[in-house]
């Protein structure tokens, strides 16, 4: 099994994502020791939005005059697209972020997201080209949007679901806890009810 493990909280002390995540990531690796991990963080080393001009070239357009840095934003976007396609579990660390994501995950996305390499297509519609795979998306959120009012402003899950389902990663689950910043709820509740969803599904 080789797991790919993303995290894309800025913090690297007191991240409840990274918490969470590396808990599935440790889950995962108890019940399957030969895994392997390839460990990727977008919070301290955030990938470059992408460019036009690399736009245009993963596009198949011409470019006459490749620059080093061209190059190398090119040869990092297709090392995360490897990355991606060679993994059988993807793991992501994705804290809530004014109702949705942080904006190095969403420029990871955009880069690894991308026609003909990941997706494709057809008379009948987009087809994901990396089916197959499972992902857990380790979700934290400040408060609590899983009741029906909050749902309105939840762009991060239905985003995130969204988007691998695009790529055909369908097999997606999120392990999610919310509430960390109420002292009413606590971070140590959430990421205990986040710890007894992912048994629940590792167990099922």
């Amino acid at each position: 099994m080789k797991i790919l493990h993303i995290d894309s909280s800025p913090f690297m002390t007191g991240s409840v994502s990274r918490e969470l995540s590396a808990t599935i990531v440790a889950e995962l690796c108890a019940r399957h020791p030969e895994a392997v991990v390839t460990y990727r963080d977008l919070g301290t080393t955030p990938p470059p939005h992408l460019s036009a001009a690399a736009m245009s070239l993963l596009h198949n357009a011409q470019e006459e005059d490749i620059t080093p840095a061209l190059q190398a934003e090119l040869d990092g976007i297709y090392q995360s697209i490897e990355e991606l396609t060679g993994c059988d579990v993807l793991v992501i660390g994705a804290p809530m972020y004014n109702h949705s994501i942080p904006s190095n995950l969403k420029a990871w996305l955009d880069q690894v997201c991308q026609k003909g390499l990941t997706f494709r297509y057809t008379s009948l519609g987009v087809v994901g080209l990396l089916s197959g795979k499972t992902a857990y998306i380790a979700s934290t959120r400040g408060g609590v949007y899983s009741t029906l009012e909050g749902k309105l402003h939840d762009f991060q899950e239905p985003y995130l679901v969204s988007i691998l389902a695009l790529m055909g990663v369908t097999d997606c689950h999120v392990i999610r806890a919310e509430g960390v910043s109420r002292q009413a709820i606590g971070r140590e509740k959430g990421l205990a009810e986040g710890h007894e969803t992912l048994l629940q599904i590792l167990n099922a």
